[in-house]
């Protein structure tokens, strides 16, 4: 039992010493959000302009290769986003306040 208490003693310190790290990091990875209805997509200019649920505030989003696209809790596509659907992307915002979107989940209609 002796033998094991230094042991122990060195895992609570190790986890007491990462908890704080492993805040910080959590909060310096949260992401932007923009839900609304879809306005227009210009697939050319890679680009979808989301109006805001209460229906007044315009967001553009900005998609890329890299952007993963759901419908019904499977894969979809750029070709899934259309004018009237709802739409909830997560990114983060650029220098030109677009959000440049890693996830877009197109939602059911309410």
């Amino acid at each position: 039992m002796e033998r094991r208490l230094p042991l122990l003693l060195a895992l609570l310190l190790g986890a007491a010493l990462a908890a704080p790290t492993a805040l910080s990091y959590a909060q310096d990875t949260k992401e932007d959000r923009v839900t609304g209805t879809v306005q227009l997509v210009k697939k050319d200019a890679m680009t979808i302009l989301v109006t805001g649920e209460a229906g007044n505030a315009q967001q553009q989003v900005v998609y890329n290769a890299e952007t993963k696209f759901t419908k019904d809790n499977k894969p979809g596509s750029i070709d899934d986003v259309s004018t009237g659907k709802r739409v909830i992307c997560l990114g983060k915002l650029n220098d030109k306040g677009q959000l440049v979107a890693r996830h877009i989940d197109l939602r059911p209609a309410s």
